[in-house]
């Protein structure tokens, strides 16, 4: 036996899969990062598209990008999603820095 053979694959892509695409959140969960000890928030994004990322259907995306985050840990977010309420379209785009710091990624209306 190979040890492929039990191996699993994960159910979710990283979100640089479909930067520049638009989609529809349906659903997001914590998904912290762990490195040894040094965790990184991040969250699992359920869309309603399904999108072909090296041959594979994924419809579920996983980020640690801190505006990203922050941005779908908001309550009323939250909310509005356990309630069966979707959010977009929505894409993921490099966004300039207000007070000149570096562009960082963020979810904008599509």
């Amino acid at each position: 036996m190979k040890i492929s053979q039990y191996a699993k694959a994960g159910d979710s892509k990283s979100l640089t899969g479909i930067d520049g695409k638009s989609f529809t959140i349906v659903k997001v969960e914590d998904s912290d990062y762990d490195d040894n000890g040094q965790v990184t928030p991040g969250l699992k994004i359920t869309t309603k598209e399904t999108f072909d990322i090296e041959g594979e259907k994924f419809n579920k995306f996983h980020t640690t990008r801190i505006a990203i985050v922050n941005k779908l840990k908001d309550k009323q977010i939250r909310d509005d999603l356990l309630a069966g309420k979707t959010i977009g379209p929505v894409m993921c785009e490099m966004t300039k820095a207000i007070r000149g710091g570096k562009p960082y990624f963020d979810l904008v209306d599509a």
